[in-house]
């Protein structure tokens, strides 16, 4: 008999682990539905899958209703899901116990091995994605569930938190929509197996990591608070987890400082000084959807000089320029409204509001700044990058103060400075810490707050911390004695995107993934209203100064909305954003409202009374994923995930033209030998690019799962495509019709390279296998196996032919391997790299190889002598490309910038 939910969760937490292994065999394909539903991609689906429920194992011991175990697992699969989907960054685990070395190990074991289908199968495939587009959110996700996940009404009741009539009705809305269509969904949806072996890896993924963990009862909070050596003396001496709960102190001012954080003072020249006059910056008003800063299909734009001026400050060694401000996270407002400040991709800029021009460009951080804000004099700002660091800056000394956690202790995910500007305080997991400002003395916690805390402020009078969890819940607790005084759960939300405590501390907003935002009263905890009318995923909230308004944004409808805050009634809407809607800020003096998007680069001041576009802020860009050099070296197309493709003068440094192809990200570039061509990867399709009409000539249709690599033969005759449906596909360059599709591979083809002569294709994949085609017979000549050098399976991110075509470069995990192509074998193996291989490039004279991870190395090919290493981008680097002559090289990374390097001979 079927035990149930609470029995099962009742046995692990005693010890028994095959009940786990039920809990897993009962919602795998629940959460794996969900997961395909909200990423479209079958293979990131597993992955979530797995990292779902590892995460669930890890925490289970703070489930308090064991009855929502299923409510639960969709809150987690929902945020991996969000989590993915707005970074698209390489696979982490958010894991606080597990190293770094064992899930850079484990990454490449999580991607799935799918059969390969027939073309009847892939036909009706392509045929249930448009039938499901069709459909409305709400009536899509049940189909999914009902039919790809093998549920029941009254399971997806419980897995979503609504009625079983609820989801009966969104079932037949949804079949009387499809009407006599419904079928083929049914067919093919339910004809898709998961991977036989996907229980054992989530097990063994669990028992590889639970020696970490800490078993048995709540987890032990004060980790990081007490430091890692007395804990391990106390679990020695046997004490129990009542002394360990009392031993946590609450928050006090005269606290010691956490063990665990570095404060390192440092002096930096802040100059916020205004440049000189910069003229042409600014865009006028009243701009409509189709001008040059919306970034149309077919637009060109071009960026002035005085920007790209501003491109180049700060500048790593050996570059010769930069390209592209970085991507934009948030935005922030000073106190007095004359500065605005820009966490990006790179660091942080500061721009004067006043004529809305660049003053500094701040690169303290090593990593993507993520969060910032000002005290409320506007003397300190902080801001905090993904490596859990925070920096607090003195504008008026040009002091910094580094605030620098383990890897255990993520401080910078939220963070908020106190009304008198005297504590900084930042939040991670479920616990709060506390600052000194003027002498970044940690000064204390507050532990044991609901876990997942996705934000928090202190109340107007600084007595209180209003904490919102991913999962709804509001807690309210007294800053001085840490206790909860208040704790509701915001209903009928899917889950929090986004939260804003109102001026007055009376209302706080809950932006949520199913469109909608929920205003309640933090005095009763009661729900006051909810706003309707974005689409999707309520991204960004922010109430105006005097908390009369509140704008909002989502990413999937592109649209910032104002409503006013008493009635509820939508005041306008913003449509002039293209893609991810990154932050929101209110000038707090005057009647201007900031947004920035990601997603076009922009960052655009509303007249918020109006609606009325004021200025716009152009020169920021989305993750670069591609970048190619025309032949003739002229100039450089690039590719982000904003669906943008641009063209940059490789001379001047400026911004040619800038396209706007589709709202996902444009994986691989490769122009044609005579340069009137540019072939692009985006999802499952290859755009052909016409240079002289600036128009696609022709797109290529095909292949069933995103295109991640792509590569021209030498006489420009045939295009190459490898693809994450486990396929390789050749085509016609002159027509683009299918030539012949090549298959041994059982997983993503990562990489994809023609030999010099053009008679051979060598592929990369994540089966840890290069196999080498033989182009016109399509046969497999040779397979090389990346086990055989050091017995791990690291995967193959990249490959790269000499131009002699002697031999072959291959790269994953920490590792490139130089292959001799005429006997098979490797001869070296190269391994100064720390993480992902995810580019490799010969020179043009062969001399030097480069590889691209989160550094760029430069290797002598033949010895495997390092002879150079490049640092300068904050985040993994994703493409690189020489210049014809050699002298250059172009990177891409997922900071949002491109760096050209000079090359010595």
């Amino acid at each position: 008999m079927e035990r149930d939910d609470v029995e099962l969760i009742n046995n692990v937490l005693s010890g028994d682990e095959t009940a786990f292994n039920e809990l897993v065999k009962k919602y795998q394909k629940s959460v794996h539905a969900l997961a395909w539903r909200k990423i479209g991609d079958y293979h990131i689906a597993e992955e979530i899958t797995q990292d779902t429920f590892l995460q669930a194992h890890n925490k289970l011991a703070t489930l308090k209703n064991k009855n929502q175990f299923a409510g639960w697992l969709y809150v987690i699969a929902d945020r991996r899901c969000k989590a993915w989907f707005r970074k698209k960054k390489m696979t982490t685990q958010s894991l606080e116990a597990t190293s770094e070395e064992t899930l850079e190990k484990t990454a490449f074991a999580d991607y799935v091995c799918v059969q390969r289908e027939d073309t009847a199968i892939e036909h009706r495939r392509k045929i249930v994605k448009k039938l499901m587009e069709k459909l409305p959110e709400s009536e899509r996700t049940v189909m999914v569930l009902h039919y790809l996940g093998e549920m029941s009404c009254e399971a997806i009741s419980k897995f979503l938190g609504v009625s079983p009539n609820t989801v009966k009705s969104r079932l037949q809305r949804a079949r009387k929509r499809l009407q006599n269509q419904e079928h083929i969904i049914r067919e093919t949806l339910g004809g898709v197996p998961l991977r036989p072996d996907l229980t054992e890896i989530i097990m063994q993924r669990i028992d590889s990591t639970k020696e970490t963990i800490p078993s048995g009862g709540k987890p032990l909070l004060p980790f990081a608070a007490i430091g890692a050596s007395v804990i391990f003396v106390l679990l020695l001496i046997g004490v129990n987890k009542q002394f360990i709960t009392n031993f946590q102190k609450p928050y006090s001012l005269k606290a010691h400082s956490e063990p665990t954080i570095e404060i390192v003072d440092a002096p930096v020249v802040l100059d916020i000084q205004s440049k000189p006059e910069l003229k042409n910056r600014v865009s006028g008003t009243n701009q409509s959807k189709n001008n040059n800063n919306g970034l149309t299909t077919g637009t060109k734009t071009v960026e002035n000089n005085s920007i790209q001026d501003a491109m180049q400050w700060n500048l790593p060694d050996n570059t010769n320029g930069r390209l592209g401000k970085g991507k934009i996270k948030k935005i922030k407002y000073s106190p007095d409204g004359t500065l605005l400040a820009v966490a990006s991709g790179i660091g942080i800029w500061l721009y004067d509001t006043t004529i809305h021009q660049e003053i500094t460009l701040l690169t303290e951080h090593t990593s993507a700044v993520s969060n910032i804000d000002f005290t409320p004099d506007g003397r300190f700002f902080a801001s905090g990058s993904e490596d859990g660091v925070i920096i607090l800056w003195d504008k008026s000394t040009g002091v910094r103060k580094k605030f620098n956690g383990k890897k255990s202790v993520s401080l910078s995910y939220t963070f908020a400075f106190s009304p008198d500007g005297k504590i900084l305080a930042s939040g991670s997991g479920d616990t709060v810490r506390f600052w000194d400002t003027m002498t970044g003395e940690h000064k204390g916690s507050l532990p044991g707050l609901p876990e997942y805390i996705s934000y928090f402020s202190f109340s107007p009078d600084g007595e209180k911390i209003v904490s919102v969890t991913w999962g709804n819940e509001v807690c309210i607790s007294d800053v001085i004695t840490g206790k909860s005084e208040k704790t509701f759960k915001v209903e009928n939300t899917d889950s929090v995107g986004c939260a804003a405590l109102s001026p007055d501390g009376k209302v706080i907003a809950i932006g949520s993934f199913d469109g909608n935002i929920y205003l309640s009263d933090t005095n009763t905890g009661k729900l006051k209203r909810k706003l309707s009318g974005h689409s999707l995923d309520v991204q960004n909230i922010v109430f105006s100064p005097n908390g009369n308004l509140i704008a909002s944004s989502s990413y999937v409808d592109e649209t910032v909305r104002i409503w006013e805050t008493q009635t509820g009634e939508l005041e306008r809407t913003l449509t002039e954003h293209m893609g991810d809607l990154s932050g929101l800020a209110f000038c707090p003096v005057g009647k201007t409202l900031a947004s920035s998007g990601s997603g076009d680069g922009t960052i655009r001041f509303w007249d918020m009374h109006t609606g009325t576009q004021e200025h716009t802020i152009t020169g920021h860009t989305g993750y670069t994923c591609s970048v190619a050099f025309n032949p003739n070296g002229n100039f450089i197309a690039s590719g982000s995930d904003d669906g943008i493709i641009r063209f940059w003068d490789a001379t001047t440094l400026q911004l040619i033209k800038t396209f706007r192809v589709s709202k996902n990200y444009v994986s691989s570039l490769t122009f044609t030998s005579d340069g009137k061509k540019l072939a692009c990867g985006i999802n499952e399709d290859i755009y052909l690019w016409d240079n002289n009409t600036d128009k696609f000539s022709k797109i290529i249709s095909g292949h069933i799962m995103d295109v991640n690599s792509i590569a021209l033969s030498t006489d420009g005759n045939i295009l190459a495509s490898g693809s994450a449906d486990n396929t390789i596909r050749l085509w016609n360059m002159s027509n683009g019709k299918y030539i012949k599709t090549l298959t041994g591979h059982d997983h993503s083809i990562n990489g994809v390279a023609f030999s010099p002569d053009g008679k051979t294709l060598v592929t990369g994949c994540d089966d840890n296998t290069i196999r080498l085609w033989d182009v016109k017979s399509g046969e497999t000549k040779l397979i090389l196996d990346a086990n055989t050098v050091d017995g791990k399976n690291r995967g193959v991110m990249s490959v790269a032919y000499s131009p002699d075509g002697e031999i072959l470069a291959s790269g994953g995990m920490e590792t490139i391997i130089i292959w001799d192509i005429n006997t098979g074998k490797s001869r070296m193996t190269l391994t100064e790299h720390r993480h992902f291989v995810l580019c490799l490039s010969f020179s043009p004279d062969g001399t030097t190889l480069v590889s691209g991870s989160t550094d760029i190395h430069l290797w002598d090919p033949n010895t495997g002598k390092l002879k150079n290493t490049f640092v300068g981008h904050t985040a993994p680097v994703s493409e690189i490309a020489f210049s014809p002559d050699g002298k250059t090289l172009v990177s891409g990374s997922q900071d949002g910038t491109m760096l050209l390097w000079k090359i010595d001979p």
